[in-house]
């Protein structure tokens, strides 16, 4: 259920202006990110481009890539949008339930076998040794297979090195666009905005 998201709802307004010494200000950064992901949609084709947008919470990461699953899936390419935590714990699921059956799950085959998958909130779950090698094996297939992926994570590129590996930041770093985000979180903004209303 991807809600009432849309590209045409997604307010600039809510960024800052203000580029507190840093190169973009937060609405100059969202504003590119807006646009990216935009690009991306409308000029969807498996395996050209993948995502990573990351950041703290709040700041429209979510809001955007299910504006991105939107225009992608109308236009007829096969999406998996899921938690990471979700898709790892299906991963888990099936590799115990394989007992010694040698038949691809379903639900790791959607993920691994669709036009593009969209990884959410990287960074939330339980970092095990499986989650570690089931990320490794969706990032490295994927890029091999030229499907495209994006992730959305409160993490930046070097606590994902940490909290993988080097070898899964080195591949999203080197293969993906990065989309920072910046800025107060749009959820207490809004509740702030209508409370002063």
């Amino acid at each position: 259920d991807l809600g009432e998201q849309s590209f045409d709802t997604f307010r600039l307004d809510y960024y800052s202006t203000d580029r507190g010494g840093l190169p973009r200000s937060p609405r100059e950064a969202a504003q590119r990110n807006l646009e990216i992901c935009q690009s991306f949609a409308r000029d969807f084709r498996p395996g050209k481009q993948n995502l990573l947008l990351f950041g703290a919470p709040g700041l429209g990461k979510t809001f955007l890539s299910a504006c991105i699953a939107r225009v992608v899936s109308e236009d007829g390419f096969s999406v998996v949008y899921d938690t990471a935590g979700h898709i790892f714990s299906q991963f888990e699921a099936a590799k115990f339930r394989r007992d010694d059956v040698d038949e691809p799950d379903e639900s790791v085959e959607r993920c691994m076998a669709c036009d593009l998958l969209i990884l959410d909130d990287l960074g939330t779950e339980m970092t095990t040794a499986f989650v570690q090698s089931a990320l490794y094996q969706i990032v490295n297939t994927r890029l091999m297979e030229r499907r495209s992926t994006i992730i959305s994570t409160n993490l930046t590129p070097g606590e994902l090195a940490r909290r993988y590996t080097p070898q899964i930041a080195s591949r999203i770093e080197g293969e993906y666009t990065l989309l920072p985000f910046a800025g107060e979180d749009i959820r207490r903004l809004k509740k702030e905005w209508a409370q002063g209303n």
